[in-house]
């Protein structure tokens, strides 16, 4: 501007208010430098801020959930507790029967862990029955040896019996608590529980008094003769 004033083409008026609005214009520029960097300041601020405040906001969502599934779990253990005592109130036989024996009938009894509560006797086609046997006997029987039950309610002649088989012999011997006389017990399995006579049925229930016939061995009447006449003959060397 100055060589224009110098060479008469500009006025000096006019060259002072061009270097006003240069002035003027570099102060704007300036300003809007600074604007610039103060809104982009001000950008990376707000962008900082929305990440924290998702950061914040996924760590207290995740704080919420934990929260949410540990009070669940104590839910869950609550209602599990209550549905055990629940289920604890009913108890029930593993099998189908009928009550023989009930060893807890006070109200409100407690029963420790294990306790008989009920004797039940099964009401399926096996029929268990259980037999006490002499400790002189017991070296003859074994399991599954043939037996033949009699119930004394069924006159055997009229009834019949019902066959079965040896399941179980007890290793030890029992006493009796009113005799005091040692035995030992036998159970004897059948595949059927009933009688049959002229097409008609008769059930055999829990408490009903048997005796069993054990078929320990077979022999011939020519045994049975011979059976004194050797054992007089195994005296008789025995005294030799």
């Amino acid at each position: 501007v100055e060589p224009m004033v110098k060479k008469g083409l500009m006025a000096r008026t006019e060259q002072i208010r061009v270097e006003r609005e240069q002035t003027d214009l570099h102060g704007q520029l300036t300003l809007a430098g600074e604007t610039i960097k103060k809104t982009q300041a001000a950008i990376t601020e707000a962008q900082l801020q929305v990440n924290e405040l998702g950061l914040q906001l996924q760590q207290e969502a995740l704080s919420d959930l934990t929260q949410a599934l540990a009070d669940l779990s104590v839910v869950d253990e609550t209602i599990r507790g209550a549905t055990d005592k629940v289920a604890r109130t009913d108890i029930r036989s593993p099998v189908d029967g009928i009550v023989n024996t009930l060893d807890v009938n006070t109200l409100g009894a407690f029963v420790q862990p294990g306790a008989v509560v009920a004797g039940i006797v099964p009401t399926s086609e096996t029929l268990l029955v259980e037999a006490r046997v002499s400790p002189r006997d017991v070296a003859f029987i074994q399991p599954n040896q043939e037996a033949l039950i009699k119930v004394t309610a069924y006159d055997f002649s009229i009834f019949g019996g019902i066959e079965g088989k040896v399941s179980n012999i007890t290793a030890d011997s029992l006493v009796d608590q009113k005799t005091g006389e040692p035995y030992y017990q036998v159970r004897v399995a059948t595949e059927k529980s009933t009688l049959t006579r002229n097409g008609k049925t008769y059930s055999i229930i829990p408490g009903m008094i048997c005796s069993v016939d054990i078929k320990t061995g077979r022999k011939t009447i020519l045994n049975y003769l011979l059976k004194p006449i050797n054992k007089a003959r195994q005296e008789a060397m025995s005294e030799r």
